[in-house]
């Protein structure tokens, strides 16, 4: 008796000690001078003895506790991915998909929900957001930032937009990096490789002593495009070369025992060859440019911070039959205030100011405009130490505007423009540790996807042959989710057993041609509209371990099912937009790794089941569905340890058959490259 008695003890406090770590760690943050305004993830990583995150809530989280589902990255998983890009990266994870449509071009998706131009993600690098808004979209190679400055990657599946902001309908990539005021990361690389790839990089880190840091990032990359024929539905367009380069400064100072002053400056751009949201080849060149201030303070209030940054977009597209240049500049002003009220609760309440706007392309003389008002709350609360209820809630009051010319014929006034957007998310979750192996999370959220610019009218095209545009009475897609997961520890393997179940709805989906508007022309305006709904259900599992010491390795399978009710349009043809036919029910992820003095390898196997990809018919008349096989690739990644400060690895991607066909584009082909890696 006395035993058992000492053993529900020893649970009890293991269990309490588990839930109260985060609590005594956002203490520390907001009430330590030297270090309570931006994190330090190395000191939180000690404490923790795994990755955490602070994005969720703001509290420091273990992923099996954070009130969303969440996969996250290292920079050990980065580096052993073998991948050169993000997209390449995120290709392994469970519910990410990956449209791989040319050599440096990708679409990333969470839960099916992939196309091309993609909308419904939301990508933040340290917190601010970086894809492009006229078409809300991620150019993914014109990122400004270098894997080896990222700490860690996270992937949060699911309507997150109370939790994270605007537009995180399907999910949110969160890009963290290294804080230049506690991590000092020098390193500089190499590569080469086939389809003529060239490409260097280097890290930075210039340190003020304990008192400010600054990072400087660039990097340089030249290559060629896959050889493999274009389908006659993606056009006749000769391709070109592919080209990247990108420069990054960052820097965070201490003020004052309880200020930190941070800044980023930035410059990136990226030409390659793309599929567009007709899935028509296109040359894409991206180019971007941002600034970023961000004032922390620990005060007797809460930890207070504010933000506020610019991003200029240029993206030139030029088609068969469409050249554009739009040129978007977004404006972002944030203001937070995280406090906690007694030891169980954590408040933190949220206000935010947008103004986002692009010239109409390529009839130019018009602007599309708007301006965001939002407020969003987050409440914490650990109710007992094994259980935690989250709610958030976030009001979005959107103003919207047109200035400038109209060609004739065109069936709007710039009157109909004036209107207002009013939408509400939420997020809640209920995370209940049901002992020191096993925690179960139930959540659910909605978000909104609202229109992009281009959507809304920025693309304004005529010819005598047809006219294109968007629409100011396009409604926003709300996606409702509804979720169950189970995480439970493995300490005899060393690894995690992860479950999901998921239920989502999406209502009034956007495509960009979808509604002929009669009587305007000739000839008539072909324009963007909602088409109607989907819904997804899907079942996610993984597993993964180690064994031998040396040897890690998991495995995840996805199992999803979406029906869509959309309206067809254009003589009965598909609008551009199709998830039921083209998402696989099937796909399957795994990897094994291996480390042992100097040598370090990894594989990585994925596979999809047969489906189908949308393919274009001729311009302005619509789209059909073509067959895309069931598939297996490979990935791969072997390196050595040339000193303590040099490594060389060789890394390969789609390894098995080489040309490929994984979606409706160009088949895909073998790429091998060599990286020689420096740290100083």
């Amino acid at each position: 008796m006395k035993n058992d008695s000492r053993c529900r003890m020893r649970s009890h406090l293991l269990r309490s000690a588990t839930v109260l770590a985060p609590m005594l760690a956002l203490a520390a943050l907001v009430t330590t001078p030297a270090a309570g305004q931006t994190i330090d993830y190395g000191s939180l990583e000690q404490l923790f003895g795994e990755a955490v995150t602070t994005s969720a809530t703001g509290s420091p989280d273990r992923v099996t506790d954070v009130p969303a589902n969440m996969e996250i990255l290292t920079a050990d998983d980065i580096r052993r991915s073998g991948a050169y890009d993000i997209p390449g990266i995120l290709r392994h994870v469970l519910g990410v998909d990956v449209l791989q449509w040319n050599n440096d071009n990708a679409d990333v998706g969470l839960r099916g929900y992939d196309q091309a131009f993609s909308p419904q993600v939301l990508v933040l690098i340290d917190g601010r957001q970086v894809y492009a808004e006229h078409y809300g979209y991620v150019p993914w190679a014109a990122l400004p930032v270098e894997l080896a400055a990222i700490r860690q990657i996270e992937v949060i599946k699911g309507p997150n937009a109370a939790l994270y902001g605007f537009n995180a309908v399907s999910g949110v990539i969160n890009i963290i990096t290294y804080n230049p005021l506690y991590d000092d990361v020098n390193t500089a690389a190499l590569s080469a490789g086939t389809q003529g790839m060239a490409q260097a990089s280097a890290v930075q880190t210039i340190k003020f002593g304990e008192n400010g840091g600054v990072r400087l990032s660039a990097s340089g990359r030249l290559d060629d495009d896959f050889s493999t024929p274009i389908p006659v539905s993606a056009g006749t367009l000769p391709r070109i070369g592919n080209d990247r380069f990108a420069f990054d400064l960052n820097g965070v100072f201490r003020l004052s025992n309880k200020v930190q002053f941070g800044f980023e400056a930035s410059h990136s751009g990226a030409a390659s060859n793309d599929i567009d949201p007709i899935y028509s080849l296109v040359h894409d060149r991206n180019l971007m440019t941002s600034i970023k201030g961000q004032l922390t303070a620990d005060t007797n209030f809460g930890l207070l911070q504010a933000t506020v940054y610019r991003n200029w977009t240029t993206h030139r597209y030029d088609g068969p039959n469409l050249n554009t240049a739009f040129k978007d500049e977004a404006t972002v002003a944030q203001f937070q205030d995280l406090f906690k009220l007694g030891a169980a609760h954590t408040i933190r309440a949220s206000l935010e100011y947008r103004h986002n706007e692009v010239g109409t392309m390529p009839y130019a003389g018009g602007k599309i405009f708007y301006d965001d008002y939002a407020a969003s709350a987050m409440w914490d609360w650990h109710v007992t130490p094994a259980l935690t209820v989250t709610n958030a809630l976030r009001w979005e009051n959107l103003h919207l505007g047109r200035t400038g010319s109209v060609p004739n014929g065109y069936p709007f006034s710039n009157a109909d423009w004036n209107k207002t957007i009013t939408e509400t998310s939420y997020n809640s979750a209920l995370v209940w540790r049901v002992s020191e192996v096993d925690t179960l999370r139930f959540l659910t959220g909605q978000g909104d996807q609202l229109p992009s610019l281009t959507n809304l009218g920025a693309l304004l095209f005529t010819s005598p042959f047809y006219n294109a545009t968007g629409n100011p009475d396009v409604d926003p897609t709300d996606v409702t989710n509804y979720e169950i997961d189970w995480d439970r520890s493995l300490p005899g393997i060393g690894g995690r057993f992860r479950a999901a179940a998921f239920y989502e709805q999406s209502l009034d989906f956007i495509t960009n041609a979808g509604v002929i508007f009669p009587g305007s022309g000739p000839p008539p305006y072909l324009g963007a509209s909602n088409v109607g709904n989907s819904m997804a259900r899907g079942i996610e599992l993984s597993l993964t371990g180690k064994f031998a010491t040396n040897w890690r390795w998991g495995a995840n399978y996805r199992f999803e099912s979406i029906t869509d009710r959309f309206t067809p349009v254009l003589q009965g043809n598909s609008p551009f937009v199709d998830f039921q036919h083209v998402t696989p029910v099937h796909v399957v992820k795994a990897n094994l790794g291996w480390a042992s003095g100097r040598w370090e390898t990894d594989a990585y196997v994925y596979y999809q089941s047969a489906t189908r990809g949308l393919a274009s018919l001729p311009v302005g008349v619509g789209s059909y569905l073509t067959p895309v096989p069931g598939y297996v690739s490979f990935d791969a990644r072997v390196a050595y340890r040339l000193t303590d400060w040099a490594t060389l690895a060789v890394s390969g991607q789609n390894l098995g058959q080489s040309p490929q066909q994984q979606t409706s584009g160009p088949k895909v082909e073998r790429r091998v490259f060599a990286t020689v890696t420096v740290t100083y």
